[in-house]
């Protein structure tokens, strides 16, 4: 499969409290200065046009840039981006920054996918979160969304908010619900390293969701989207049948992909790089010529092994065997059978002859279990 292409669009209205995501904010006129180094790291990084099999679009906040700097995003990809192979272009919307000529902006650049970064429906959740101003706003969007000829659309909810009921939490879910969305993610609230959010939790400002009540809201996520006819394919991600996010499956079973824009990280042939997280830097070294790389390594073999587990046990459908073999150079069992065998008898994980998956149990212990597995691994090279 050709390589899959993701794009940063590192602005925003303003932080939110619990965003580790590189983002800032910036004026009109270092939006357009991004975009002349967008253009210019297409120029120097590939030769000829690239035809990826999906495209992100992510941020920050892509609809932080105007109707006019939308459709000059969508110009520059139709000069250095082939979509006629492209199955799935997703953008990255917050629901107060939209109007319906960014969604027109965003059909005529070739989106046919629209991830909506909810949050929440409550007011006073929004707030905690530094999103007040996303009140209200959900419904409008997806309805702009929807009449701009936008065919897919995708809502991310957080859980396990400070204060937050298993009832505010099932309001929430069957308001998601309601809009009729194909796809819906929920994540549990994690508290990031020099977060604003985090300080408050570390001054003793807001509590913490108890353990048990988010392992309460995870069941209840899954329980209720599978009612309504979503499935859940990987532990934070729902989908109608064939609704799945084409574009995330390539990071989580490893596959390429380029990584383009401030920030940016990419994946080709086991070499992962990142671009410099600072916009400023970014455009300047653009416009000197120079590629603005802060990583470029290669993975060992070993080491793709022993992510493809990292990711691919997120997944439903578990980790392809083979694969894992083709880069670990044993097989599963001699590289973590006895490990695994513990795992299995305590009914957190299973095997087939072609994959390995962790259990609905599984899933809700997901971080040892990789741990014990991956150490288990360590101790036998």
């Amino acid at each position: 499969m050709a390589p899959s292409l993701y794009i940063h669009i590192p602005f925003c209205i303003r932080k939110c409290e619990y965003c580790d995501f590189y983002s800032g904010v910036a004026t009109e006129q270092d939006i357009d200065a991004y975009l002349d180094a967008l253009e210019r790291e297409f120029e120097l990084r590939f030769v000829e046009r690239i035809t990826p099999a999906t495209i992100f679009i992510g941020g920050g906040t892509p609809t932080r840039l105007s109707a006019k700097q939308l459709l000059r995003l969508g110009d520059l990809l139709r000069a250095r981006v082939d979509l006629s192979a492209c199955s799935e272009f997703t953008c990255e919307i917050n629901p107060g920054t939209l109007t319906p000529a960014k969604a027109e902006a965003l059909v005529a650049m070739g989106v046919n996918r629209a991830s909506f970064g909810v949050q929440s429906f409550k007011t006073k959740y929004l707030g905690g979160l530094g999103r007040a101003y996303e009140a209200g706003t959900a419904t409008a969007a997806v309805e702009m969304a929807r009449t701009a000829g936008i065919e897919r659309v995708s809502m991310d909810l957080i859980f396990a908010l400070p204060g937050q009921t298993l009832q505010e939490l099932r309001e929430d879910i069957d308001t998601a619900l309601g809009h009729g969305t194909e796809h819906l993610s929920f994540y549990a609230l994690t508290y990031e390293d020099d977060t604003p959010l985090t300080r408050q939790l570390l001054n003793g400002e807001l509590q913490p969701c108890p353990e048990e009540l988010e392992r309460e809201m995870f069941t209840l996520v899954g329980e209720t989207c599978t009612a309504a006819g979503l499935q859940r394919y990987e532990v934070s991600n729902f989908a109608k049948p064939g609704a799945e996010c084409r574009h995330n499956l390539v990071y989580w079973t490893l596959g390429d992909w380029h990584g383009l824009g401030s920030g940016a990280h990419g994946m080709i042939d086991g070499e992962i790089s990142a671009v410099a997280a600072d916009y400023k830097v970014y455009t300047r070294l653009i416009s000197e010529g120079t590629l603005p790389f802060s990583r470029r390594e290669k993975l060992a073999d070993m080491s793709r092994a022993e992510t493809l587990l990292l990711m691919g046990l997120r997944l439903t459908s578990g980790v392809e065997l083979s694969r894992f073999e083709q880069w670990a150079g044993g097989s599963f069992e001699s590289l973590c059978g006895e490990k695994a065998a513990a795992l299995k008898s305590q009914g957190l994980l299973e095997t087939s002859p072609t994959h390995v998956r962790a259990t609905p149990a599984g899933l809700l212990v997901l971080d040892s279990l990789i741990l014990e597995l991956a150490s288990s691994m360590e101790t036998t090279v």
